[in-house]
């Protein structure tokens, strides 16, 4: 594969998790810390954020709503003009890589006064976030060019070891992320050197169904994101329950899905989908730990990790299949049409 500014981002993963993991046992630390001890305290919590940092922050959701916490996740375009009485005495925690998203600092300014705190979560400490939330932790990636990648792990991981420290586990979870980490690199190079084989899979013009349960939710939705940003061909996220209840009558021989099946509660019910998917005439991928008796199942293999972590290295295999498509169909790799890196009008591109 041709080598490009976006293939460099998905490559240097590795080297930017660690930073992101050094800059919070570090630099980062205190903030991490005050805004654990806020949300453990919370009465209620809402989540929000936009794009990429909006699917980043899924398995927080997941994890603290999974463990008891009253929390909630709201994209912010519809809690800016519809929902922002919900966030009436919560702790509400932004999330957004540049910091300067329009929703987002909208959102800061009707805050005031109305939630009991704000926590930033962003990559950037002069933004407007890193600026103006109570309490602003920065994420501590490289950086990306356009499409958010090294940014987009990098905020899963920071945003996982804020659970940790909510949770009461932070060492162990510091424990998970190392060791996730240190495969990302050799996942990275299996993903580029059989790149190729997404070929045969991909129909141009056909939409790509990402289907996941769980903080997995997170890598559907950001797959998807992923395929329209990079390769601009049509892709879908479900909830993979959801996809049972009606849009199934879609499948047929174009039919095209990517299931996630990571370790966990729900991995024989994405199993179970993913080959009756295949005996409908469907063509399927899955995204999880490899096993032995997959039958058909065509397996697209990642670190065997807790539910709650897989999402950092399920996006792994995506990134590299929607740069792989968007080569295949000639593009200009990473850059955008029509979309600015960030957006700062709510009509404007």
């Amino acid at each position: 594969m041709n080598e490009s500014r976006l293939l460099e981002d998905i490559r240097g993963q590795e080297r930017s998790l660690a930073r992101v993991l050094s800059w919070q046992r570090g630099e980062g630390l205190g903030a991490l810390v005050e805004a654990g001890r806020i949300l453990r305290k919370a009465r209620k919590i809402v989540i929000t954020g936009m794009g990429a940092s909006l699917h980043a922050a899924l398995p927080l959701q997941y994890e603290l709503a999974g463990k008891g916490f009253d929390c909630s996740i709201v994209e912010s375009g519809e809690l800016l003009h519809y929902q922002e009485r919900v966030c009436a005495g919560a702790v509400v925690v932004l999330v957004s890589r540049s910091g300067e998203s329009v929703e987002v600092v909208k959102l800061l300014g009707r805050l005031k006064g109305l939630a009991e705190h704000t926590i930033g979560i962003t990559n950037d400490a002069s933004s407007a976030l890193g600026r103006l939330a109570d309490v602003a932790v920065m994420v501590g990636s490289l950086a990306d060019q356009m499409v958010a990648v090294q940014s987009y792990t990098g905020t899963v991981a920071a945003l996982l070891l804020l659970a940790g420290v909510v949770c009461g586990e932070p060492d162990a979870r510091g424990e998970e992320l190392d060791r996730v980490v240190a495969e990302i690199s050799a996942l990275v190079t299996e993903q580029v050197e059989r790149v190729s084989e997404w070929d045969s899979f991909f129909r141009v013009g056909t939409p790509i169904y990402l289907l996941g349960r769980g903080p997995s939710y997170a890598s559907a939705l950001e797959g998807a994101l992923l395929f329209c940003e990079t390769a601009k061909e049509p892709a879908v996220g479900l909830a993979a329950g959801s996809f049972r209840h009606g849009p199934v009558e879609i499948v047929d021989q174009n039919f095209r899905a990517i299931v996630f099946a990571a370790e966990g509660r729900t991995r024989e019910l994405s199993l179970g989908l993913a080959r009756k998917l295949l005996r409908f005439g469907g063509r399927v991928r899955v995204v999880g730990p490899l096993m032995e008796g997959g039958g058909k199942l065509a397996f697209i293999g990642v670190p065997g990790v807790s539910e709650w972590i897989a999402p950092l290295a399920e996006v792994v295999p995506l990134q590299v299949a929607a740069l792989r498509l968007a080569a295949v169909k000639g593009l200009e790799i990473g850059k955008f049409r029509f979309a600015p890196q960030v957006t700062r009008d709510e009509m404007k591109f």
